[in-house]
């Protein structure tokens, strides 16, 4: 363990970029120790596709939420509460709203490191559906869904996400821990309507 401290601390000392140049290395050590827990099946998701190419990631993810489909939308028509509902988002501030759009400015942790993003979010209500598209982003840019489907007996909701995520920078991480981030992301946010809604 001291041993890998001060490997650490002299690569530090050496980055080009100084502070920053250490930052970014403290940063990457974070997230591949935090994304351990994400490999693999994880109990909130009940399908995952997490497919990259390139600097594309095509998703896919779905989650039951055990309460009606009328009362999930209510959760997801106010994402500027998700930061009262959640320690992993420390600002979900709402931006502007105008008609069936809300622009939304969101600080998350992500594989234990602070992300910030500016997205616009567009309700349908009549079709249980949100369109997301990144407007500002360091990291990644988002255009996809959430859409809701209710079980046949009406008291539960299948919550399912599609997205196309294109990096916008040569992210220094592997695939399988920018997957754990997108899960991580994906569950916190599920957490924080299920908790919005009284049920966790």
């Amino acid at each position: 363990m001291y041993k890998n401290r001060v490997v650490t601390a002299i690569i530090c000392i050496t980055a080009v970029a100084g502070l920053s140049g250490c930052d970014m290395i403290m940063g990457l050590v974070r997230a591949k120790r935090a994304s351990v827990k994400w490999e693999g099946p994880v109990k909130e998701i009940t399908f995952a596709r997490l497919d990259k190419e390139g600097a594309v990631f095509d998703i896919e993810m779905h989650s039951r939420i055990d309460a009606p489909v009328e009362r999930v939308w209510e959760a997801m028509a106010h994402p500027e509460r998700l930061a009262d509902y959640s320690d992993m988002y420390k600002l979900s501030r709402l931006v502007k709203e105008e008609g069936n759009t809300k622009q939304l400015e969101i600080h998350m942790l992500a594989l234990d490191n602070l992300q910030t993003l500016t997205v616009e979010l567009a309700f349908d209500k009549e079709n249980r559906r949100i369109s997301i598209k990144t407007i500002s982003s360091s990291i990644a840019d988002i255009d996809g869904s959430y859409e809701l489907v209710p079980s046949p007996d009406g008291t539960k909701t299948l919550y399912v996400y599609k997205a196309i995520q294109t990096d916008k920078v040569q992210i220094p991480i592997s695939t399988d821990v920018q997957r754990s981030a997108i899960k991580e992301s994906f569950v916190n946010q599920i957490n924080a309507m299920k908790k919005q809604m009284g049920l966790g």
